[in-house]
């Protein structure tokens, strides 16, 4: 089976989470149920899209409008990402800040991995179409981090790094194609795996 043509960031970035969950969502369309987090996360959303914005932002955000939903083309695929925040640094210059909703005790190195590379990819999008609309992309970003009832916990800083973002899809593409190598994820993400994504996988299988 073939790749579909248009890839999602979050597609991109469940790799790392799982890479046997991240093929079979990819090329069957198999999806995670809704969860507590993603429940929260779509509330910090409505309160992103109604917070006051800066005349630069605004600006900023009319100038982006014509590239919407935002996408770069790579190795014959669009890769297409909708990232949290836009903020200025300075009058042209922009950064990416991702926001993610979580328990308080939650914030695993592996969450946050996830979401730095989560972050680094919409950089990375976004770098040719600010370069066209004469904007640039900031060198630094960051991860805010919130309680479910909307509490600051932390805030994390990612690189821009645009060569590893191409160096890690390049891989993933890989593996999606191929399904090789299959690597197992811990016997925990198994167990909290949902039905839908166990009747496909070769995992689970062999469990």
């Amino acid at each position: 089976m073939s790749l579909p043509s248009i890839i999602r960031v979050h597609q991109i970035v469940d790799y790392y989470y799982c890479s046997e969950r991240s093929r079979l969502n990819v090329l069957y369309g198999l999806e995670n149920p809704v969860t507590g987090e993603l429940e929260c996360g779509s509330l910090v959303h409505q309160w992103l899209e109604q917070r006051p914005k800066t005349r630069g932002e605004l600006v900023l955000l009319e100038a982006l409008k014509p590239y919407y939903p935002y996408t770069r083309t790579f190795n014959g695929f669009q890769i297409i990402g909708h990232p949290d925040d836009l903020t200025l640094l300075k009058k042209t210059r922009v950064q990416v800040v991702e926001y993610k909703t979580v328990d308080s005790q939650s914030l695993k190195q592996w969450k946050t991995c996830l979401a730095r590379f989560q972050t680094q990819i919409y950089a990375w999008i976004l770098e040719p179409i600010l370069t066209q609309i004469g904007y640039s992309l900031a060198h630094n970003h960051k991860v805010v981090y919130l309680s479910r009832s909307g509490v600051f916990l932390k805030k994390l800083g990612v690189e821009h790094d645009p060569h590893c973002v191409e160096r890690k899809i390049t891989e993933i593409l890989g593996f999606w194609e191929t399904g090789e190598p299959l690597i197992k994820p811990f016997k925990w993400k198994c167990r909290l795996c949902p039905e839908v994504f166990k009747e496909r996988c070769r995992v689970h299988e062999q469990l």
